[in-house]
Parts: structure tokens; C-alpha cells; sequence
């Protein structure tokens, strides 16, 4: 029987309606370590006689990091393989970066194996009708986010800029400090931006009814299955990387016997910058390339020292020229750790937030790996990332051509009343939860 809550005392508590993760109770020891980890190491923490709900932020660092396996995604890639039958829906699935470094983990393949195309050409096999990368979001993201801080940076205002695309930061932020809201970027999430284009663009382009549309997208993360419930962001389902092998083994699909593909064009690959979104401190280095650009027209491969916000330390910082601005900046993976950061907030002009280590490719619909390597595996789908980047012709969202292009045709410009439109959100102050 899955349950969606506990009665076991040591086990951390799941609300009925958790979107994200479920438990497995008869695999449950009641050992604690998910109360552990969800207190201590994602720092989410509660007093459980005032708060009207069990806190979540999603981000299944819990299912990670339990030893029986008890922990387990909301499963929807049922959902998905019925829509794959249904001849009068388009199914369009969208891969975020940090999924093709790890999806070869469920059919034994190493850690950092990088199956691009071959993952492409197991979703073709699967009946999807089209492949788009999620780096084309995440190069729209880099577009609006870029043009944002060096907004903020000449009127001196919401400063520093937080970054918003990691659903569990962000929700962490409107439960335990609503009153910095107004530092997160509004530009919206890759996947969600991923989707807007998907719904108006792409739908127009091929003359397909919104309503004949099913985006799904495939994460490394479960709370992007909270995040597209936001009522505008437009994607259907998002399926973890560990559901996606289950997708795929229960269409009798190996990855590494399929023939490679190459994603459908009208939604192609993205810039190596689009492509590192799914490493700590990738998101901050991939703006930066971005907001030089914009302010000095100078194309820089190599700004600064880029290795000082790479790796798998907790607090990355750096001071970057750019221009005429001297920009302060950190990188942050875990929620401690940003409250560490909050404590000298004047200090920073923009901020890249992450809740799981080492960033996406450390996310809690990952494939599951021994506990005690989590660490190793990390920084193996990582440095795959990067490698990808180095090879990439197109390093910066601006020079991608594609880009280019919906903005010349489409968006008209970054920051435009249309692009503030479809690729900008809000956010609520969720702190009632807490009963305080």
C-alpha cells in the first residue's frame, strides 16, 4: 500500500495532497534518516503543533537519501504513456540539462554518461511526437534574467537579484522570508518559459490547437511537479529522470541499443550557457556571459576566473566586471546555506540559488545511486555538463540563432511588453502555512 503520510513517529511527514513525493509504508523502518535530512541537510523546519499542514519544499532529497528505497516520486509517466496512445493529442516532451548526464544510470551505463541523442531517439521510439531541448528555455531564461539584473543595477533596486528557476527555493522563500520576494527574478523558469513558447509560438507555427497540445517535460527534480501547478506555467506533466526509465523500460526501449537522434528543429538545442543551468553555479555564469554582452557588446568567453562559482562548495563568490558595474556575486546550493547568505545581503548584487548539491544534476528525481557516492556521482554528471559547454560553437544565449530569431519575429526584445507577458510570474507569501 502507498500512503501519502505516517504514523511512524521518526519518519518525516508527507501531506495527503504532496504533489511531488509519496511513501511506500510497508518498505518504512522508521529509522528517521528523512527526518534527518529534511531538517538538518535541506533545513526545512517547523513547530508541528502550530503549522496548519507538513512543510514541504518537494525537492525529494528524502527519497535520495532513504536507505529501503521507501521513498518514492508521485509517479504520472502512466499518464504519459496513455496520452502516447491517444491519436488525437500532440505529445511534445522537453529534456532539462541535467537529465541526459544521468538517464543512462537506469539502464547501467556510468555516472555522467552523456546520451543526448540517444535519449532523443528512445522518446521518438516511445511515440512522442516532438523533442525540444529545455536549454532553448533556459536561453530565453538567461535572455530576460540578464536584461533584469542590469535593470535593477541602474535603478538601484531589488537588490540583490535571487535567481527563481529552483521550484523549491523559490517556495522556500514565500514560506520562511516573504518579505524578500521582491529579490527574485520574475523571469520564469526554463521548463516554464519552455512551455509558454510551446502554447502560443510553436502551436501557431505548426497550426495545432493549444488544446490538442500535451507538454510534458522530464526534470531532475520533483518539485517542478509543484512548480507547474502555478497556474500560468502551462506544462501538463513533468515526469523525474527515474520515472522516464521506468517509461521507458515498460516500453521495451533500451537507451543504449536505439538509434541517436536529433532534437525537432523548431525548439533545437540551446548554448552551452542554457546547457550548465543544470550545475551549481551555472545559471550565474551563463547570466553574466549574457549582461556583459549587453552592456559592453563585447563578446567574452572567459569574463573572469570561472572556476571560482564552479564546483561543489556550498558559497561561491566573485566580483565580475562588467562594463561599467562592478557586480559582487555568489552561488548557493542548500537552504542553511542561503540563510547564512541572507545574513549580509547588502553585500551581493546577484545571487544563483540551488536547494540540491552540486545543483539540478543533484535532484531528488534523479536515478537512484549508493548514499555514500551521492557526492562522486554528482560531480561526474557535472563535469559532463561543462564538457558539453566546451565543445559548444554557441557558448552565450544572445548568440544563439534560434534565439534570435523568436525575438526578432516573436518577442521583439528582452524585457518587451510581450516577453513580460508570457515569460515573467509572481509569487506569494506562503508563510501562513507555518501557523505563526
Amino acid at each position: 500500500m502507498v500512503s501519502n503520510d505516517s504514523c511512524k513517529d521518526k519518519a518525516v511527514k508527507i501531506a495527503f495532497d504532496n504533489i511531488a513525493i509519496q511513501r511506500i509504508e510497508e518498505q518504512c523502518i522508521n529509522c528517521g534518516r528523512c527526518k534527518t535530512i529534511c531538517e538538518d541537510f535541506v533545513g526545512v523546519k517547523y513547530d508541528h503543533m502550530k503549522a496548519k499542514e507538513a512543510v514541504c519544499i518537494n525537492c525529494g532529497q528524502c527519497i535520495l537519501n532513504c536507505p529501503v528505497g521507501a521513498l518514492i516520486p508521485k509517479y504520472d509517466y502512466k499518464r504519459v504513456l496513455n496520452y502516447l496512445h491517444d491519436t488525437e493529442k500532440i505529445v511534445t516532451i522537453s529534456i532539462a540539462p541535467a537529465v541526459r548526464t544521468s538517464i543512462g544510470e537506469g539502464f547501467n551505463q556510468d555516472p555522467g554518461t552523456f546520451l543526448e541523442k540517444e535519449l532523443i531517439g528512445a522518446l521518438k521510439m516511445a511515440g512522442f511526437d516532438y523533442v525540444f531541448d529545455v536549454t532553448f528555455g533556459a536561453d530565453l531564461t538567461i535572455m530576460e534574467e540578464a536584461t533584469e539584473l542590469i535593470r535593477r543595477k541602474e535603478a538601484k533596486e531589488n537588490l540583490p537579484m535571487f535567481t527563481s528557476c529552483c521550484p523549491s527555493w523559490v517556495k522556500y522563500l514565500e514560506i520562511y522570508h516573504p518579505s524578500l520576494l521582491n529579490h527574485l527574478s520574475t523571469t520564469k523558469s526554463p521548463i516554464a518559459c519552455q512551455s509558454a513558447i510551446i502554447n502560443t509560438y510553436f502551436s501557431k507555427m505548426q497550426n495545432i490547437a493549444k488544446s490538442a497540445i500535451i507538454n510534458v517535460v522530464v526534470v531532475p527534480c520533483t518539485a517542478k511537479k509543484f512548480e507547474i501547478k502555478r497556474t500560468e506555467m502551462g506544462m501538463d506533466i513533468a515526469l523525474t529522470t527515474s520515472e522516464l526509465v521506468l517509461l521507458l523500460k515498460e516500453s521495451n526501449i533500451d537507451i543504449s541499443k536505439v538509434k541517436p537522434k536529433e532534437f525537432d528543429s523548431i525548439l533545437a538545442k540551446g548554448s552551452g550557457a542554457g546547457l550548465i543551468f543544470g550545475s551549481s553555479g551555472g545559471v550565474l555564469e551563463a547570466v553574466l556571459r549574457c549582461a556583459n554582452y549587453f552592456l559592453t557588446g563585447e563578446e567574452k568567453e572567459e569574463l573572469f576566473d570561472f572556476e571560482a562559482i564552479r564546483g561543489d562548495n556550498k558559497v561561491k563568490k566573485a566580483t565580475v566586471n562588467l562594463g561599467k558595474y562592478s557586480l559582487k556575486v555568489a552561488a548557493v546550493s542548500g537552504m542553511p546555506n542561503i540563510e547564512e547568505v541572507l545574513k549580509e545581503l547588502t553585500d551581493y548584487d546577484f545571487i544563483e540559488v540551488m536547494n540540491c548539491p552540486n545543483g539540478c544534476v543533484g535532484g531528488g528525481g534523479q536515478v537512484l545511486g549508493a548514499i555514500n557516492k551521492q557526492r562522486e556521482i554528482n560531480m561526474k554528471r557535472s563535469l559532463a555538463l561543462y564538457l558539453d559547454d566546451n565543445k559548444n560553437k554557441i557558448k552565450a544565449s544572445y548568440a544563439n540563432p534560434d534565439i534570435i530569431s523568436i525575438y526578432k519575429t516573436y518577442l521583439k526584445e528582452p524585457g518587451s511588453d510581450k516577453a513580460l507577458k508570457i515569460l515573467h510570474t509572481s509569487f506569494k507569501d506562503r508563510s501562513s502555512i507555518l501557523g505563526e
